[in-house]
């Protein structure tokens, strides 16, 4: 795999020019666009709002930022807000990590399009009806909207690119932001390899995450509670190009280092089946929850094998492992017990550090049942 910032994709990457930055760049909203209703024609009522008095038009160049949640809108994709746990299922690839707040369990999931999105990005802001699915290519649906604003505007068509963005959270990073989930005609990634920095070095591992970028700009006039969504990127230098689809944004195995999070993928090496493992809090939990949920995993039977030890909390932290029966076979299966719980408690202090948590081997008696 590349350094991070780079790209392993076998699709095209724009290759940046050697233009001086922009003087400036304008980010301006798109205002006066009804609420978008199942059916509506968007790109007709994007080009009316766009060319309305006072609207910023599309010119060469112009990247227009659409909110993915509109488009779910036109398209109709709406669902009760009791079938949103179905829904989640149905929309996961591949399931990352669930955390509890309060009473709510949030999965955080790799969706159809690749993007790994809290609840797959099923979300019920400002929709009215009921909840609202993500596009299953929203890429595609992109180009067919770039395509039918060129066809809508009626005149010279202009280049210019369509991003499709919704409001995500970033790895490492506190807070959320705008990201692209679908685009047309935009150099999604920019490759700046081979480029010189200000002091004339030769750039050996940068590509440009652009598409991000415009969409996180966009996002500074739009909002959930502007009831602005869709803003125009002007000024930008080298921002078209027909190669990036917003997929190949999304690192995904094997490219990706970071697929589970550090306690599920210490649970996935430990056998455990995505259904039988433990759901982890959002907010920091205390040490003896997570002592407890350390346990509660070693002892999780792993492919079929039935227990041949069992173990038990004797205090605060201090654990007793005890065989099922005292023979050779008992005490194996008591010190492989007790490995699983070292690495289960190794899991939790990469959370946050633990106390010593002390393992004690206990003779079975005779009447132990077996």
């Amino acid at each position: 795999m590349d350094p991070l910032g780079t790209t392993s994709s076998s699709r095209p990457i724009r290759r940046a020019g050697h233009r001086p930055a922009a003087a400036s760049v304008q980010v301006i909203p798109v205002t006066g666009l009804p609420e978008i209703r199942p059916g509506d024609d968007l790109a007709r009522l994007l080009v009316d709002a766009l060319h309305a008095p006072g609207g910023p038009g599309l010119a060469a160049g112009d990247v227009l930022c659409v909110s993915t949640k509109v488009v779910s809108k036109a398209l109709g994709l709406v669902i009760d807000r009791d079938d949103k746990q179905r829904a989640i299922r149905e929309q996961t690839v591949r399931l990352v990590a669930r955390r509890r707040h309060d009473r709510v369990v949030t999965s955080i999931v790799q969706t159809p399009h690749g993007a790994v999105m809290a609840a797959a990005g099923i979300d019920g802001s400002n929709a009215p009806d009921g909840l609202l699915l993500l596009p299953r290519d929203p890429d595609a649906e992109a180009t067919r909207l770039r395509e039918r604003l060129l066809a809508a505007a009626g005149d010279a068509p202009q280049e210019y690119g369509v991003l499709l963005t919704d409001t995500s959270s970033r790895i490492w990073r506190v807070g959320v932001g705008d990201i692209a989930l679908g685009a047309a005609g935009v150099a999604s990634l920019q490759d700046l390899r081979g480029t010189a920095d200000a002091d004339g070095r030769a750039l050996a591992v940068t590509v440009r995450d652009l598409a991000d970028e415009l969409a996180a700009a966009a996002d500074l006039v739009k909002g959930k509670a502007s009831a602005v969504p869709a803003a125009v990127v002007r000024g930008v230098a080298d921002a078209l190009a027909p190669a990036v689809p917003a997929a190949e944004l999304n690192r995904l195995p094997p490219q990706d280092w970071f697929a589970r999070p550090s306690l599920e993928s210490v649970w996935q090496a430990l056998g455990l089946a995505p259904e039988h493992e433990p759901i982890a809090r959002m907010s920091p939990e205390a040490a003896d929850i997570r002592i407890a949920r350390a346990l509660e995993v070693a002892l999780l039977p792993r492919d079929g094998e039935a227990a041949g030890a069992r173990a038990r909390l004797l205090g605060e932290h201090r654990i007793g492992i005890l065989p099922a029966e005292d023979s050779p076979r008992g005490w194996r299966a008591a010190g492989a017990l007790a490995e699983r719980l070292r690495t289960a408690l190794r899991a939790e202090h990469d959370w946050s550090p633990l106390p010593e948590v002390e393992l004690t081997f206990e003779q079975p008696s005779p009447e132990e049942p077996r």
